[in-house]
């Protein structure tokens, strides 16, 4: 048992491989590596494309935009007219017969059994 741990211990104290990069013993600065390549400033045509792809953008946004809206005014006037119709359905009108707890709620008292 001791002699499987010491060789798994040995396993585990193997020398790490290192990443390339440049010989041992050597400094590492940028004389070793490559350039990196030139970028030269955007132009104004690199601008105006760049602008260009925000505006569509913006504009799609807008687009989305404006027909949530259009479907939230939809339902608020859908539950307007809801809200109407039920309100018109508790109203009385001169058409409706009446009913005997509404005769008796209209009649008038009489004092003359006193």
């Amino acid at each position: 048992m001791q002699e499987r741990i010491r060789s798994i211990m040995a396993q585990g104290q193997a020398p790490v491989t290192a990443q390339p990069g440049p010989p041992p013993g050597q400094a590492i600065g940028r004389e070793n590596y490559a350039p990196a390549p030139m970028q030269k400033p955007p132009s104004l045509m690199d601008h105006l494309l760049a602008l260009r792809q925000e505006v569509a953008a913006m504009r799609q946004e807008m687009a989305g935009l404006s027909g949530t809206v259009e479907a939230n005014s939809n339902v608020v006037e859908a539950v307007g007219q809801a809200v109407g119709t039920i309100y018109q359905m508790f109203q009385q009108t001169p058409n409706q017969a009446t009913t005997y707890s509404s005769e008796f709620q209209q009649a008038q008292q009489s004092n003359e059994d006193y």
